[in-house]
């Protein structure tokens, strides 16, 4: 069985938990904007780390709880994860909820089924591995900066090139940042993802933004780094805009 925490020092109202399995995650009655583990024998396991790798913060926490065997066994086949370094994006289609209602739901998810499908094979042509998929967004790790930005550019260049040629296309916005991290398969834990996460925040629709030390030493260029507050971050990071058109 699975026992289910969440962190809510990490927890920033996605709500994507809560959406999967609504009997096994709640909103927080006494802090707004915080998930909270509800009922997670009410739904299966599958749906658990479902709702788990949908958390865009990996906020929510699982362990398995193996009640058959005795203390002094317990966790000791559990793998113990790797320290490395990776390249993370975040996409975000900005204003999807407004989009909805604009488009109404069958030409919502033939537009989301379009973005997902393209998104991802930018991603796999780039050595990109899909962490998470956030509903409206993804969240992919690279092993270097460099492709992570390639991907990036390629992603701008497909959402423009679309618009051009059919009209329309969702604008999305992208953050990437480096980072050592501790994983243990597609389970990624360290300060950096956060980091990228709110990098991503910051982005416009049609925005590719980075911190500036996972920009250096690549193959594209961007605006002179800035120095930017991270909301839930205490050192500030320079970010720069990168040039895609």
């Amino acid at each position: 069985m699975l026992r289910a925490r969440v962190d809510r020092h990490r927890c920033i109202g996605a709500g994507n938990c809560i959406s999967i399995a609504p009997t096994a995650f709640d909103w927080h009655p006494r802090q707004t904007g915080k998930a909270e583990v509800g009922d997670v024998s009410s739904v299966s396991e599958e749906m658990v780390r479902e709702a788990s790798m949908s958390c865009p913060t990996q906020a929510i926490e699982l362990e398995e709880v193996d009640e058959l065997l005795p203390w002094r066994f317990r966790g000791r086949a559990t793998s113990a994860p790797q320290r490395v370094v990776k390249t993370f994006m975040f996409t975000d289609i900005v204003k999807s909820t407004n989009l909805v209602e604009v488009l109404g739901d069958e030409a919502w998810w033939a537009v989301l089924r379009w973005h997902d499908e393209t998104l991802r094979s930018i991603f796999a042509s780039h050595a990109g591995e899909e962490l998470r998929s956030t509903g409206d967004g993804f969240f992919v790790a690279f092993e270097t900066p460099d492709a992570a930005l390639a991907a990036a550019v390629a992603i701008q260049r497909k959402l423009a090139e679309h618009r051009k040629t059919q009209g329309f296309a969702p604008q999305v916005r992208i953050g990437v940042h480096a980072s050592g991290v501790s994983q243990l398969g597609k389970n990624v834990q360290g300060r950096g993802i956060h980091e990228a996460a709110r990098i991503a925040a910051l982005a416009q629709g049609g925005e590719i933004l980075a911190s500036s030390e996972s920009a250096a030493g690549t193959r594209f260029t961007g605006t002179s780094p800035r120095v930017t507050e991270l909301r839930g971050i205490s050192e500030p990071v320079e970010i720069v805009t990168i040039h895609w058109t």
